[in-house]
């Protein structure tokens, strides 16, 4: 397997104080023309599967390299942003939101295909904030649900994800490699990590890749977009 890790463009929060910050956000406009540079880069390379968060900003992250390669996106919710989808902050504390519906992520996403435990009552169903042990077990099924579907063919897999999200499952497909941002920089809006992985073994190939961007829009790193 062929496996690209990608973080979703610019988010209207990334720019925010977290006090201004709301529970699902869209994309900015240099998100907006970051992600497009995404579908171009896609658009000559192979890619068999393609998985997004059902964030709204991993969703329009998705779309161009839908359009760019012709696959019908599958919404996954395992892969969302560490805590959930949430209102509020630390200083006043945080209340859960239910998250887009399946037939709202399907009439405002043409093609993309929700898994079915995103139902009527959205995808995070308004629980609390998640905890660290609840992330911690999230992370490692979603790297071990990911080996076990795709780990032994030549599939080339996208994962449309989160910062924070995509430092730990790093960190759990490489457990010899520390891959944060202290050692090795936050992860930029719209960078893509690759990785190979063969019999259960990954091996990174390039990480937070920006290249396919020019300069001008890539947006300056933030080392968490999650309000904890």
């Amino acid at each position: 397997m062929y496996l690209y890790l990608i973080r979703h463009g610019q988010s209207e929060n990334n720019a925010l104080d977290e006090s201004l910050r709301v529970h699902d956000p869209g994309l900015t406009g240099i998100g907006s023309t970051q992600v497009e540079y995404l579908g171009n880069w896609f658009s000559v390379r192979p890619l068999d599967v393609l998985l997004t968060s059902p964030f709204r900003r991993a969703l329009l992250t998705t779309v161009p390299i839908a359009r760019a390669t012709g696959l019908s996106p599958t919404v996954r919710t395992s892969l969302h942003e560490v805590g959930g989808c949430v209102s509020g902050y630390p200083a006043i504390g945080y209340q859960g939101e239910p998250g887009m519906s399946g037939n709202e992520i399907r009439d405002a996403f043409v093609g993309f295909e929700p898994e079915p435990d995103i139902d009527e009552r959205g995808w995070w169903k308004s629980r609390p904030y998640e905890s660290v042990e609840d992330r911690s077990l999230r992370v490692q099924q979603v790297a071990q649900q990911i080996i076990e579907e795709y780990g032994n063919t030549d599939c080339h897999v996208a994962l449309v994800m989160h910062a924070d999200f995509k430092h730990l499952l790093l960190q759990c497909l490489l457990p010899d490699l520390p891959l944060d941002a202290e050692h090795f920089g936050a992860l930029r809006n719209a960078g893509v990590s690759t990785l190979t992985i063969q019999q259960g073994k990954a091996i990174l190939e390039n990480y937070n890749c920006i290249q396919h961007m020019p300069a001008a829009i890539v947006t300056p790193a933030s080392h968490s977009e999650t309000r904890v």
